[in-house]
């Protein structure tokens, strides 16, 4: 009987505990919105567009005009770090590069210009399994090192971005070397993922910069694109935004974070004069509570 009471009162504290943790998590807080959801991109979605890339570049054109453009490709790689300081020299090679492209698509077609993009990718993967070297590598990686450690996508050489966002920036890449928009040519959940990233992740970029690619994430239908926007609008002390921003997401996704987001970001908003009206002082320290 002694132990049936004890077990009984261990289950009641317990239970107890828990409606106590839950009612704290429930109880409404003002809360600074300061923490950026995480990037989250559909798994079918990704194994499509792997699946897709693998045909594209079994498609490879095999004319003089395809082989042109990889060689220039390669070479333009090869070159770029020593060309690092020297703009008008790099600009003029991608307008050289974009000519090619533009040789490759008039004589074999769009599909064939995405065929070797896809085709330099898979090289790109073939050199980080480490089945390629020297000039080859140089010429395929240029500075990209380089960007993805200024993207926050890798930390002392090694990925800390999911591999399918690292692919996508090297399709930017190849974008910017033929002077082609950086997205160009990207499927939804590449945009996602390159987008998403840059707005959410990759903290050496400039909050502006960071807004701005939230609303190509957002365009794309990107996870908790409204509350990103919210959180980088309260950073940069657009606080009439951040409220507008939070409102509508928590109005497409209630949850409790999003709520107490949306109560600190007003709070702010009136005492910085922007909310629709200053608080008093009693409603200062509930809040903050």
């Amino acid at each position: 009987m002694r132990v049936a009471l004890q077990a009984a009162s261990f289950y009641l504290v317990l239970i107890v505990s828990l409606v106590a943790g839950y009612a704290l998590i429930a109880m409404p807080r003002a809360i600074a919105p300061t923490e950026l959801p995480t990037l989250a991109l559909r798994a079918d979605l990704v194994s499509a567009q792997l699946r897709e890339d693998a045909q594209l570049a079994a498609a490879v054109p095999h004319t003089a005009a395809a082989d042109s453009l990889m060689a220039s490709y390669l070479q333009f790689g090869r070159n770029e770090v020593a060309e690092l300081n020297n703009a008008p020299l790099a600009a003029q090679r991608r307008r050289s590069l974009h000519r090619a492209y533009q040789n490759v698509r008039d004589e074999s077609g769009p599909k064939a210009v995405l065929a070797l993009r896809a085709h330099a990718l898979a090289m790109f993967e073939s050199a980080l399994a480490g089945e390629l070297e020297g000039d080859e590598v140089r010429g395929l990686l240029g500075v990209f090192p380089n960007v993805l450690s200024q993207h926050s996508a890798t930390r002392d050489g090694l990925e800390i971005a999911p591999h399918f966002v690292v692919r996508t920036l090297y399709k930017a890449r190849w974008n910017r070397q033929f002077d082609l928009p950086l997205e160009s040519d990207f499927s939804q959940i590449e945009r996602q993922a390159y987008f998403g990233w840059l707005g959410l992740h990759a903290a050496q970029l400039r909050v502006y910069d960071r807004r701005q690619a939230l609303l190509g994430y957002a365009a794309a239908g990107g996870e908790y694109a409204a509350e990103a926007q919210g959180v980088l609008a309260f950073w940069d002390q657009d606080y009439t935004r951040a409220v507008d921003c939070l409102e509508h997401a928590y109005a497409a996704r209630p949850s409790f974070r999003v709520r107490n987001y949306l109560r600190g970001a007003r709070i702010v908003a009136a005492e910085s004069g922007h909310g629709p009206a200053k608080l008093s002082h009693e409603a200062r320290v509930r809040a903050h509570d």
